[in-house]
This record gives C-alpha cells, sequence and structure tokens, in this order.
C-alpha cells in the first residue's frame, strides 16, 4: 500500500494540508491584479501552495503560470537568461509559435537545441554578454507584449528571490525590475522566499524600489488541528491506526513545520505493522534524527566557535533571556554584544529564524540532533 505522508519534492493537491484562506487570499489577489510576496521559512510549502492554487483553485484558462527558481542563478545576466526561457516556453505550446515570439519580441534572443538524459530534445534561448546589458529591458517587458497579444494573463512566480542580493548591483538590478513591471497590466508577480529579514528589507523599506509592490504575505504554520485530523484520517485510509495521544505529539515535536511533520508521519506509517505503540513511536523518532544526521553535521561543522556555543545555549537553556549575565558565564560567551552577532550570523545561515521576538529553529529535527550528539542528552 502506498505511503500517504509526502516530503521532499511539491505536494499534489490530495497530500496538501488545509491552507484554504492562505489559497483563497493568493486566489483574491490574483483575480484583483495584486503582487503578493510570501515569506516563509524553508520547507513550510511555499511552492506547493501556489501549484495547488494553480491546479485545484478553478481559475479560468485565461492564467498561465511561470515559474523561476533563483536559487542557482549568480548573475543578472543568468536572470535574464532563464527569465526569457520561462516565459516563451510557459507562453508557447509549439516550436514554431515559440520562435515567432522570439522573432516577433525579442530579436537578441539565441536560440539553441540540446537533448535530455531521456533523448527528448529542448529548445532555450540565451542572450549574449554583449547584448544583455542593452536587451534587458526587452526581456523584462517580454511576457507583458507576448500575454496582451494572446489575451492571457500571466502569474509569474519567483522563487528564493532574495538571492538577487548575490548580484554584482542588487540595487540597480531592482530598480530595473521595478521600472519595467510596475507598468504591466497582463502579468501578475508572486515573489517568494526563505529569509524573512532580507525579504523584508526589500519589500518593506521605503527607500527600496520595491516597496510597496504587493501584498506581503508572511506564511503562518498550518495550525494542529488540521495536522491531526490529516495524519489521523491518513492512516485510517490505509488501514492502519495512530491514537491522538501520538498524533499530537508528532505534530509538538515537528513544532507544525510541513516538512518535518510529513517526514515524521511517512518514517511512523512505514514502521507501523498495524498500530502505533510506545517502541515504534521512539523508533521513528530515531529514524528521522539518523536520516538527517549528514545535512546536521554539516551545518554545525560550518559554524563558528561561538555560534556553537550560542546554539546549544538555545537548545539546552530554551526561554531564558540569551544576552543574560547567566547564560553569558555559563557558556563561556564572553559578552552579549557577542550572543548577539552569533544570533545575527545563524539567522543568516538560516540555521534559526526570528519573528516578533521569538527564536525558532528552522530545522526542528537539529534540536534533537544536537541533544544527542552535541550535549549528549538522551
Amino acid at each position: 500500500m502506498k505511503n500517504p505522508f509526502i516530503f521532499g519534492h511539491l505536494s499534489n493537491p490530495n497530500s496538501f494540508v488545509n491552507r484554504i484562506d492562505d489559497i483563497a487570499r493568493l486566489r483574491q489577489n490574483i483575480e484583483n491584479k495584486i503582487n503578493t510576496i510570501l515569506i516563509s521559512p524553508r520547507r513550510w510549502g511555499k511552492s506547493s501552495l501556489v501549484r495547488v492554487l494553480e491546479t485545484k483553485s478553478g481559475l479560468s484558462k485565461k492564467y498561465v503560470f511561470c515559474y523561476l527558481d533563483m536559487f542557482h542563478i549568480a548573475n543578472e545576466e543568468d536572470f535574464y537568461n532563464q527569465y526569457s526561457n520561462v516565459i516563451l516556453q510557459s507562453t508557447a505550446s509549439k516550436f514554431e509559435e515559440m520562435m515567432g515570439n522570439v522573432k516577433h519580441h525579442l530579436a537578441a534572443l539565441k536560440p539553441s537545441f540540446s537533448f535530455e538524459n531521456d533523448g527528448s530534445g529542448k529548445l532555450s534561448f540565451e542572450i549574449g554578454a554583449e547584448t544583455a546589458e542593452s536587451s534587458f529591458l526587452d526581456v523584462l517587458d517580454l511576457g507583458e507584449k507576448i500575454a496582451k497579444k494572446k489575451k492571457k494573463h500571466l502569474i509569474v512566480c519567483i522563487d528564493e528571490f532574495q538571492n538577487l542580493s548575490r548580484f554584482k548591483d542588487p540595487l540597480l538590478f531592482q530598480q530595473r525590475l521595478r521600472a519595467s513591471w510596475q507598468h504591466h497590466q497582463h502579468i501578475t508577480y508572486v515573489l517568494y522566499g526563505s529569509k524573512r529579514s532580507m525579504l523584508s528589507a526589500i519589500f518593506e523599506k521605503q527607500s527600496m524600489p520595491f516597496y510597496k509592490f504587493g501584498d506581503v504575505f508572511y506564511l503562518q504554520k498550518i495550525n494542529a488541528k488540521h495536522w491531526l485530523k490529516f495524519i489521523q484520517s491518513s492512516f485510517k485510509k490505509t488501514e492502519k491506526k495512530i491514537a491522538a495521544k501520538y498524533a499530537k505529539q508528532l505534530i509538538v515535536l515537528m513544532e507544525s513545520h510541513t516538512y518535518y511533520v510529513q517526514q515524521f508521519a511517512h518514517i511512523l506509517w512505514n514502521n507501523t505493522t498495524s498500530e502505533v505503540d510506545d517502541g515504534v513511536f521512539q523508533q521513528a523518532l530515531d529514524d528521522i534524527i539518523g536520516r538527517n544526521s549528514l545535512m546536521f553535521e554539516h551545518i554545525y561543522d560550518n559554524l563558528s566557535m561561538m555560534q556553537m556555543k550560542v546554539l546549544m545555549m538555545l537548545v539546552e537553556s530554551p526561554g531564558s533571556k540569551h544576552t543574560s549575565a547567566e547564560m553569558i558565564k555559563k557558556y563561556d560567551l564572553v559578552s552579549s554584544a557577542n550572543v548577539m552577532q552569533a544570533l545575527k550570523a545563524l539567522e543568516n545561515k538560516e540555521v534559526i529564524d526570528r519573528f516578533e521576538g521569538t527564536i525558532q529553529f528552522v530545522d526542528p529535527v537539529l534540536q534533537f540532533w544536537i541533544r544527542g550528539r552535541i550535549l549528549g542528552i538522551k
């Protein structure tokens, strides 16, 4: 029987849990042509939310979704190349139509054809370095021109948008995007990412080009009651049993984190013959720590000694005032300034996230790994 709990890739609509209000808000923004900035830590389900909206919302066929992930985009020129490819491939179903769009709207593009590992062909387009500077406006307006001509409305979805900070001149790049995109009537932009502080600075700081560009939407964790219903019903549908106390404990331990709730439930379901008991639950907890241990070792090994000490303090003394003299002495942190600097570094490395005065681990299972592997606490 197929495991009902999915993790590690985009959720299909059947395994997507609740977020009815979030989907409704995003849909309303799209239908009212309001750009959306979607912000949450990694693996909370941002991308899946947008994909589910596309497949299940009942939006008119006039809406065409285009997806671009900026995670591996290293510079501005690379962005224009990949952005133009995404727009062209999303708005044309045939080679001839795609080439017509290039010829009519973007003569600077150079087409190339390559073969994938499965033997299928792939058409792509590239802007040469010598023409990139003079062609970026044509690229940024490409989707608007095609959508207007075809009487469509594009939903341009760009993930990890904060990675533009790696570009040579990120401020100039933002100015170029805003100067073009603010005039578009046939495109709605959904820009999302995981680094809350960086995205907040881009979209909520008055001096920045993208200030007031759209609805800034901080995605919240899925409510525990929705997780509880989903976990228990998924076990029941597959002829296995999980008592409410175990489902609730799973949700609490994983802090309602979308990825880890799904992964823990996936492991727990695999380990359960007929019904979850204490032994099966503990085995699943040990398994999820073990499965992520290599990643956690890599994270930990790339921290400074001060960052390691602060991390141990967060695990061993949660809820304490981290800059107090007691904590500084106990963990040999030297000064409150050192603590604040280490916390900022851990946030930048996406080890922790700070929001509304609270500190939380981006990966909740990391706490259990540190307790067992580093602090020796069982």
